[in-house]
């Protein structure tokens, strides 16, 4: 075929896949219509001559009008759009020559209820199809963060796909009324545009798990693959038979990646109150165990409090030892008491029942730095930045060790894919302000002083007097010598909660305290 034959062709199949030659059609059949009406029916109306010639000047007029419309626009669940953009396509199949396997970005999806208040249902539907994708092989999965930037989004398909480097989206929509549960979703090529799959689900809410597992199955059957009986066995977990504790469980969830006191304390009551409804569900468990632990770490050091964690997550474990993340939250819990080799077990039971759980890599890697195992730190957060190439808190930490190591080889390259994912974060979620203070720390240290400084100040306005935040800005003070304003923060980070003693002890942005009698105050006394 000749290059012009080839370009009339590419162009005839966008005008297909945009639906012009179809509204082109009906607008033509409808015109023909519209005019016949109105021959039989303007005489007897005693309406003027040329008012048949006008409805047809109007219909002329009209069309263009219609056919760059029908270009532009298209119509979705969620309403009319832009229409996506052609590239040139990407095959979803791993079987494809020369490609390499898929990947996907699972999208938040729309609340389209009455009331617009399901806002927590929507995000848990699109996070647990991510849990059960991210556990299937031969697929890759954007995380949970990074795909949730994206939220209330006009970003084009297209653009979504690029920034997050995957080459189809999944995204859908949630009517949720009464016990009624009307559930779209429709996974579309990056490349080109096109739907691979789409289907709608009107079922009643019990049924919420047997959605998310359909829509699992058929994201791999779109990619040509086939489930083992593990990814099956991962596609068809039901956490709980009680839909108002899984509703519960979902605000949990939402408020506990604030990562911020007062949100851990509201998922803590999220998920507390689901346990009362259901006293056997596992994971609200686990949640309620990793809302101690970090309630115990940053905001209230009391006894109690670690108590709570490790008596949530051996209740957690009693239910459900096969599930990964029980673990995983078992060993954070563990973490912080007298019975370190416990904790390392736990650590490594999670891995073995789900190698691409982010949290089992993670918690285990601030686990080992804690205790000063640099080396098994690394290694760790390594694996963590696998798993979820797009989290910047263990690619952060990753270039923290590395510098601890004098690894000044390792340490630039993970700084420098920090940046780059903290980055593409501010861009949708412009205060966070954990992320702006691990920038602000990389970028100190690259010599760009005044992009540093700026992002340090929009951290400190963002978050206030969190403990967490106060710790995190005392880190990067200390680390351009501002060394009384690093301990006001410190102090105040303490006096606040802050309570990880050992993390201290090893963080070596707080290397230029150490010898300072206010920092030596902060310690236990030996």
């Amino acid at each position: 075929m000749s290059e012009k034959q080839s370009g009339l062709s590419a162009y005839f199949e966008e005008l297909k896949r945009r639906k012009v030659v179809r509204v082109a059609i009906a607008y033509i059949v409808g015109a023909w219509l519209l005019m016949q009406v109105a021959d039989a029916t303007f005489e007897p109306l005693n309406l003027p001559e040329w008012s048949t010639t006008m409805v047809l000047w109007l219909l002329i007029l009209g069309f263009p009008v219609a056919l760059i419309l029908a270009w532009a626009l298209e119509v979705t669940p969620e309403g009319i759009r832009r229409t996506q953009k052609r590239r040139k396509p990407i095959s979803v199949s791993r079987q494809a020559a020369g490609q390499a396997e898929p990947s996907i970005a699972v999208l938040p999806f729309v609340d389209m209820s009455p009331d617009k208040d399901q806002e927590h249902f929507c995000e848990g539907m699109a996070e647990e199809i991510i849990n059960s994708l991210a556990r299937i092989q031969g697929v890759q999965v954007a995380s949970r963060t990074a795909s949730f930037q994206f939220k209330d989004t006009t970003m084009d398909i297209d653009s979504i796909g690029e920034r997050l480097n995957v080459n189809t989206v999944l995204e859908g929509s949630v009517r949720k009324a009464g016990e009624h549960l009307r559930v779209t979703a429709q996974l579309i090529n990056v490349g080109d545009g096109y739907h691979i799959w789409s289907e709608g689900f009107d079922r009643e809410l019990k049924d919420v798990f047997g959605i998310q597992k359909e829509i699992a199955e058929n994201v791999a059957k779109a990619f040509k693959l086939s489930l083992g009986s593990n990814d099956g066995e991962a596609v068809d977990q039901q956490p709980t038979q009680n839909m108002e504790a899984y509703e519960f469980y979902l605000r949990g969830r939402r408020h506990f990646y604030q990562f911020s006191d007062q949100g851990w304390k509201k998922a803590r009551e999220e998920f507390s109150r689901a346990i009362d409804l259901d006293p056997d569900y596992a994971l609200a468990y686990a949640g309620l165990a990793d809302c101690f632990s970090f309630i115990y770490m940053y905001a209230d050091s009391a006894v109690s409090v670690r108590l709570q964690a490790e008596t949530n997550s051996r209740l957690a474990l009693q239910l459900a030892p096969e599930l990964a993340q029980v673990h995983a939250s078992r060993g954070l819990a563990l973490s912080y008491s007298a019975r370190q080799a416990e904790a390392e077990q736990a650590f490594e039971k999670a891995v073995e029942l789900d190698p691409k759980l982010f949290d089992a890599y993670y918690f285990h890697g601030r686990h080992a730095f804690t205790k000063g195992k640099l080396e098994k730190a690394a290694t760790l957060f390594e694996k963590a930045t696998e798993v979820r190439p797009d989290d910047y808190q263990a690619l952060a930490l990753l270039a923290q060790v590395y510098r601890a190591l004098g690894q000044e080889d390792q340490r630039n390259e993970a700084r420098r894919r920090t940046l780059e994912v903290i980055e593409k974060r501010l861009q949708n979620s412009p205060n966070d302000a954990r992320a702006l203070c691990f920038g602000s720390v990389n970028l100190l240290e690259a010599g760009q002083t005044e992009k540093g400084m700026e992002w340090l100040e929009r951290a400190k306005t963002s978050q206030g007097d969190d403990a967490l935040n106060l710790y995190n800005v005392a880190c990067v003070y200390s680390n351009i010598g501002e060394i009384e304003e690093a301990l006001d923060c410190l102090e105040k980070s303490v006096r606040k909660g802050m309570a990880e003693v050992d993390w201290m002890m090893n963080d070596s942005d707080l290397d230029n305290l150490r010898d300072h009698p206010r920092f030596k105050a902060l310690l236990p006394k030996s």
